[in-house]
């Protein structure tokens, strides 16, 4: 799974109310804080929230390279929870 900075931008540019990055049956998508507990996410992982990337010193006026930065850091842990074995 990949984030992109368009998806990190998609979060920060959302109109709706406190957006959450969330990965969803392979795919990414913007949800609000509210619908997280609900049952069509039931099993969603929360990436995170706008507030999260705003925290990182991201916002809209960042620049693409910045926000692909951000992007390929979450990747990184994304991919990484599901543990490689230890050498």
């Amino acid at each position: 799974m990949t984030v992109k900075a368009r998806d990190l931008r998609e979060l920060l540019t959302s109109d709706v109310p406190d957006p959450n990055l969330v990965l969803i049956e392979g795919r990414l998508e913007v949800v609000p804080v509210d619908d997280l507990d609900a049952d069509r996410l039931r099993g969603a992982l929360l990436l995170l929230s706008r507030s999260e990337l705003l925290a990182r010193g991201v916002d809209e006026d960042s620049s693409d390279e910045e926000l692909e930065r951000q992007a390929a850091a979450i990747s990184t842990a994304v991919n990484e929870l599901g543990g490689q074995p230890s050498p």
